[in-house]
């Protein structure tokens, strides 16, 4: 059951992938928006190996170049998902 949908912004290390890890333990479906993706996709992992049932995607953003948010925004867009928290 996936209780809301949350955005979290720099979740490819430190706090902000233990705040997507924690989301996900709640049953929240969690995009990751990340520069790094190579470090993400651990993060993804180490997540969805403590909770198989976690929902947790990973898309690139860089929040310092307007064409990658424009980017970010028309590929979330496309999901056709809810965005109920922004971190």
């Amino acid at each position: 059951m996936s209780f809301g949908m949350s955005g979290t912004i720099g979740a490819s290390s430190g706090l902000g992938a233990e705040t997507a890890r924690v989301l996900a333990l709640r049953g929240v479906h969690v995009i990751m928006g990340v520069i790094e993706m190579i470090d993400a996709y651990n993060v993804k992992e180490s997540i969805l190996k403590q909770i198989p049932t976690a929902k947790v995607d990973v898309m690139k953003l860089d929040l310092s170049s307007m064409a990658s948010v424009y980017h970010f925004a028309a590929e979330f867009n496309s999901t056709s998902l809810p965005l109920n928290i922004l971190m």
